[in-house]
């Protein structure tokens, strides 16, 4: 089996001593007082002047102890997915940018609701883009049902279980009562989860308002949770390695901590979004090579542990899709494989996560194909011994039509889609001396052309809408789909 280590195994064990001695000398600060009076009545220790909660060591490992090491994600109809953990990547789209590219123009913009409706139909039919996220936002609807719009448009468009989160302190609820619509009752939903939602810890140590109060409503609510730390290397982080996995390590802990003194059992994913912080433009990327090694390095963590883990990686930094594009992404997708990250978040994006483009998706989910069929385990099929094999070859004197080609090439040799050229230069002449944005965008204009998904109920539908008009003063406000 092929995994990449980048830190030897008594390493990883230091690590995490250093870590629940950090959790357990220094604790980190809690900026909502539910979170803290539910942490006190749990049997934590909290300062009342500082607001910090410290971590016995007994109890973070009863709580890492409780966690399940896999986790079964159910579609809006309620049947079984995928699961999340063991050796198995997921690569998903990225999450919360800003802007998009348009892949009309090819300009950076704001998006609008349909900008998001065509994302989700190309999104659902892509091979190897498992399911989708809350990619960018739009700016024609309210902000504070912004969050539950987004989920509402990827609800309607896709059957599919869903990656997001929620920007406010109030904005799960609302949210959580929109996907409890596809399930019987709140215990249902609890058993079939449908949904990831991130929550980030603000390094160093430290839980904000918003992060805490949406990972309760989360655990309450029967949402998987993926804690993710947003490290700036160099600058809120250790510029070393083990000492920025030890933060790390002890942001996630802490976030375990908190989800299973709400509801022992619940589901929670080791996640992470490192960036390595540039000193000439303050910048921070995360594909560089600082935090490719540091996402590697909590993978192998999270392993050690047996608890599922996601990272940001297969995305590129730059503002175009252009050589370094390609480059970052297909370089964090493969040493995300290879470390064996559970879920990936990152193929559409550019710019630091903050633009998202369509036409990179379609290319990116080439990436995830070639990605996954590199990572598939090399096996002896009919190969050895091999005598008989060339015994053939050299009667026949040819291998195309032998038996052996014939049953196993479908598997063996991967055929890319359209976006990836592998023409000679006289048939990409013959074929129309089509670009690689040329093919982007047919690709996706296919996919729009072929979406086939069945939509919501109309009461159903309404009954979403309802629950998101609660929330403003005017439910015209709300676009209508296309």
């Amino acid at each position: 089996m092929l995994e990449l280590k980048v830190i030897d195994d008594s390493l990883v064990e230091k690590i995490i001593d250093e870590a629940l001695l950090v959790l357990h000398e220094t604790g980190v600060e809690v900026q909502c007082d539910t979170l803290i009076k539910r942490m006190e009545n749990a049997g934590l220790l909290v300062d009342k002047n500082t607001n910090r909660i410290t971590f016995p060591k007994d109890i973070v490992n009863a709580c890492i102890k409780s966690l399940p090491s896999s986790i079964d994600l159910y579609d809006r109809n309620g049947n079984h997915f995928s699961t999340i953990g063991g050796n198995t990547t997921r690569f998903v789209p990225g999450s919360s940018a800003l802007n998009i590219l348009d892949w009309r123009t090819g300009k950076r913009r704001r998006a609008q609701t349909q900008d998001f409706v065509e994302y989700i139909k190309v999104a659902n039919q892509l091979t190897h883009i498992s399911y989708p996220s809350s990619a960018f936002s739009t700016d024609d609807v309210p902000q504070d049902i912004a969050d539950a719009w987004r989920l509402y448009l990827m609800l309607a468009h896709s059957s599919k279980p869903v990656v997001t989160g929620a920007f406010t302190h109030h904005g799960v609820p609302p949210m959580a009562e929109m996907m409890a619509c596809f399930r019987k009752d709140k215990n249902e939903l609890i058993q079939k989860p449908m949904a990831v939602f991130t929550c980030c810890p603000n390094s160093p140590l430290r839980w904000g308002l918003d992060s805490s109060q949406n990972l309760i409503d989360c655990v309450e609510n029967g949402i998987i949770v993926e804690v993710v730390p947003v490290l700036m290397i160099g600058l809120a982080a250790p510029v070393t390695t083990v000492g920025a996995l030890v933060m790390q390590t002890a942001e996630v802990l802490s976030g375990i901590v908190f989800t299973q003194l709400i509801r022992e059992g619940a589901p929670v994913i080791f996640g992470g979004a490192p960036g390595a912080f540039h000193m000439q433009f303050m910048s921070a990327p995360m594909s560089g090579v600082e935090a490719l090694k540091l996402y590697s390095g909590y993978a192998q963590i999270a392993r050690h542990l047996e608890i599922p883990s996601q990272g940001y990686m297969g995305l590129g930094d730059g503002k175009f899709n252009d050589p370094q594009a390609g480059a970052e992404t297909a370089s964090g997708a493969y040493i995300a494989a290879m470390s064996r990250m559970n879920q990936v978040a990152g193929p559409g994006m550019l710019d630091f996560v903050n633009c998202f483009s369509l036409e990179k998706l379609v290319f990116d989910d080439e990436i995830c194909g070639h990605v996954h069929h590199f990572m598939r385990d090399i096996k002896i099929k009919d190969d050895l011994p091999v005598k008989p094999f060339i015994d053939e070859v050299l009667e026949e004197q040819q291998i195309c039509t032998l038996e052996h080609t014939l049953e196993h090439w479908p598997v063996e040799l991967y055929l890319p889609g359209p976006t990836v050229d592998r023409t000679s230069w006289d048939q990409w002449e013959q074929f129309g001396s089509k670009d690689w944005q040329q093919r982007a965008r047919e690709s996706i204009q296919n996919c729009l052309d072929e979406y086939s998904e069945s939509s919501l109920e109309g009461t159903l539908d309404q009954e979403l809408r309802t629950i998101m008009s609660q929330n403003i003063q005017d439910s015209g406000l709300l676009p209508t789909l296309q």
